[in-house]
C-alpha cells in the first residue's frame, strides 16, 4: 500500500519515478514489485522489510501479460475482505493455479453473501457458499476448485469456461461427477455449465484443442474425435492425432507454440515431425486441417471444415412420384 511507501521514506515523487522502473500501480492506493531492480533508491522496495513477500510476475510479452497482472490486484483485496468472503470465479481460479486461456476480466471476484456490487477493479457476487464448498490456499479462502469452475462454466462463456475445465480434469485435480453435483445445486445458467462439462475433455492437450472443441460447437461439427491413433489400410501407424472425425477421413490438427518451443528436440525438429505426420496422412487419402491460434478467433477455417463435411456427406437419392 502507498502507506507502506511512505514509511520507507519514500516521497510521492520518489513514488511517481519507481512507476518508470519497477513499481507498478495496481489500483489506487496499492503498488507491487514488478521485476527485479538494481537502482540503489528502489533497494527498500525489494528488501525482506517489504510489507508483502515479493513476488515478481512473469512476463511473456503476449497476451498471457494481462493475466498475470491480475494476480497483484487479486492479492491487493486480501486484507480488506470481511467475514465469510471468499475469492471466487477467475480469481479463485488463478489461486488454484488454472488459467484462463485468454484474458476474461480485469476485476478481482469475491463472493460476499447479501450484498452485490460492481467496481473498476472488484465485482462482489451475492450468493451463499456452503462450508464443504470452501478452502483455505496459502493465505486465500477461495471457494474449492470444482465450485470455482461450476462458478465459472455458470457465468462465463464457454471460450472460457471449456479450456479451464479441461485442464483441471486433464490434470487429475476434478472429475465431471464434482462438476454436475455442483449443477445440480444451482437455479440459472444450469444449461450452460452442462455443456462447458460436455465440451470439455481430458484428452484435450492444450487450451488450443479444448478451444477447436468449442468451435466446433459453435460451427455445429459434430462427429469430431479428440486424440485419436490414426493407422493406414494395413495397420501401418501414421500418427496420433489431435481431432479426427469418427466416420470421415478428416483429420484437424491445433498448432500452437507449445507444440514447437515445448518438444525437447527443438522447434525445427518438432516442424519436420508435423510436416512428415500431415505428408503420411495426406497419402493415405486424409484431409487435413490445420489450425492456429489466430484462427480460433475466426470463422473462415471452421466454415471450411463444416463445409467440407457437408460436402462428404453422402446424399439420399430423390424419389420418384
Amino acid at each position: 500500500m502507498k502507506q507502506d511507501l511512505l514509511r520507507f521514506g519514500l516521497t510521492d515523487s520518489d513514488i511517481h519515478q519507481a512507476q518508470q522502473c519497477c513499481l507498478q500501480k495496481v489500483r489506487r492506493g496499492h503498488y507491487a514489485v514488478a521485476h527485479p531492480c538494481s537502482s540503489p533508491e528502489h533497494a527498500i522496495l525489494h528488501s525482506a522489510d517489504a510489507a508483502e513477500p515479493i513476488t515478481y510476475s512473469q512476463t511473456f510479452g503476449d497476451i498471457r501479460d494481462q493475466i498475470e497482472n491480475l494476480k497483484p490486484l487479486i492479492r491487493s483485496r486480501l486484507h480488506e475482505l470481511r467475514t465469510g468472503d471468499v475469492y471466487s470465479h477467475i480469481s479463485a481460479a488463478l489461486i488454484h493455479g488454472v488459467q484462463p486461456p485468454f484474458p476474461a476480466t480485469d476485476q478481482a471476484e469475491i463472493i460476499r453473501t447479501g450484498y452485490h456490487e460492481n467496481f473498476p477493479t472488484l465485482r462482489i457476487y451475492d450468493r451463499t457458499v456452503p462450508p464443504k464448498d470452501r478452502t483455505i490456499v496459502g493465505d486465500f479462502a477461495v471457494t474449492d476448485l470444482s465450485r470455482t469452475l461450476s462458478d465459472i462454466a455458470h457465468d462465463y462463456p464457454l471460450e472460457i469456461s471449456v479450456p479451464m475445465i479441461s485442464e483441471a480434469r486433464r490434470r487429475g485435480r476434478i472429475d465431471t461427477f464434482e462438476l454436475l453435483d455442483q449443477v445440480g445445486d444451482r437455479r440459472r445458467g444450469c444449461r450452460n455449465a452442462r455443456r462447458a462439462i460436455d465440451l470439455s475433455s481430458p484428452l484435450h492437450e492444450s487450451q488450443g484443442e479444448s478451444l477447436c472443441a468449442v468451435k466446433f460447437h459453435r460451427f455445429s461439427i459434430g462427429g469430431m474425435l479428440p486424440q485419436v491413433t490414426v493407422h493406414d489400410r494395413t495397420g501401418k501407424f501414421l500418427g496420433r492425432c489431435d481431432f479426427k472425425h469418427e466416420s470421415l477421413p478428416l483429420i484437424v490438427e491445433f498448432h500452437g507454440l507449445g507444440k514447437y518451443y515445448l518438444n525437447e528436440n527443438g522447434p525445427d525438429r518438432a516442424s519436420k515431425d508435423n510436416h512428415a505426420r500431415h505428408m503420411r496422412l495426406t497419402n493415405a487419402g486424409f484431409t487435413v486441417f490445420n489450425v492456429v491460434w489466430a484462427d480460433l478467433f475466426r470463422n473462415d477455417m471452421f466454415v471450411t471444415i463444416k463445409n467440407h463435411i457437408g460436402g462428404r456427406r453422402p446424399r439420399r437419392r430423390a424419389q420418384t412420384p
